[in-house]
């Protein structure tokens, strides 16, 4: 049994848009997590992703997880739930407030920051400008739903895959893109986000097909991506 099996049951059950892969990109993520930052998430609804990264952080070095969320009186209540029955209480706190009013006052180093919030292109372009900024030098950014978005999937492509600041991009099956932060990148860094990038554009337009013809199908969907990323690669 996988480190992440435990979870993936847990959250099986929870309300959310997360690949199962996705969803062990962010615990793996967060378990790496050494304090030198916090951990921020943009966008909670009912905690799928929170309890992951939380997890995540447990099985790692501990670091709080400040979940930015409008956290609306009528679903604070299941994401509470789904939080303490996770028994990440302690490490989750919610920060209630939409994220381009929280960031201004928001003075914490971030190690990891996962961003789901609004998809409005302009908006995605606030949360980059405002938050990635307090990002750490090596510490990691990972941008939800960047394949079939057209606002997330422009901000991504201009400010991560053709950025120079930059490496080990990769593309994890469903929707997610995950950077690391750093001073500038190399040449080979560069080529390699462009092949990944490359791959993630053949993957959306795969599966918009499969979406329009027979409809949202998870698992043809993740069988279809897992095949093309065994051939090029991450």
């Amino acid at each position: 049994m996988s480190d992440f099996a435990p979870v993936r049951e847990l959250i099986k059950d929870v309300p959310g848009w997360l690949s199962d892969e996705e969803g062990e990109a962010l615990y793996e993520l967060a378990k790496r997590c050494t304090g030198e930052g916090v951990i921020v998430e943009i966008g909670s609804w009912k905690g799928k992703s929170t309890i992951c990264l939380g997890l995540g952080s447990r099985a790692g070095s501990g670091v709080q997880v400040f979940a930015v969320d409008p956290h609306a009186d009528h679903r604070h209540g299941e994401f509470k739930q789904n939080i303490e029955r996770a028994g990440i209480a302690d490490l989750v706190t919610p920060v209630k407030g939409m994220s381009q009013e929280v960031v201004g006052e928001f003075d914490q180093p971030i190690e990891l920051l996962f961003v789901d919030g609004s998809h409005e292109e302009e908006d995605v372009r606030h949360d980059f400008d405002t938050w990635v900024p307090k990002v750490v030098d090596g510490g990691a950014v990972a941008f939800h739903d960047t394949t079939w978005h057209t606002g997330v999937r422009r901000v991504v492509a201009q400010r991560i895959y053709a950025s120079r600041q930059f490496r080990d991009v990769r593309f994890v099956i469903g929707s997610t893109t995950v950077a690391r932060k750093v001073f500038e990148n190399t040449a080979r860094d560069r080529l390699h986000a462009r092949r990944v990038q490359a791959t993630k554009r053949v993957f959306g337009a795969v599966t918009s097909v499969l979406k329009k013809k027979r409809g949202w199908l998870p698992g043809p969907v993740e069988r279809v991506g897992r095949r093309m990323f065994n051939l090029v690669g991450r």
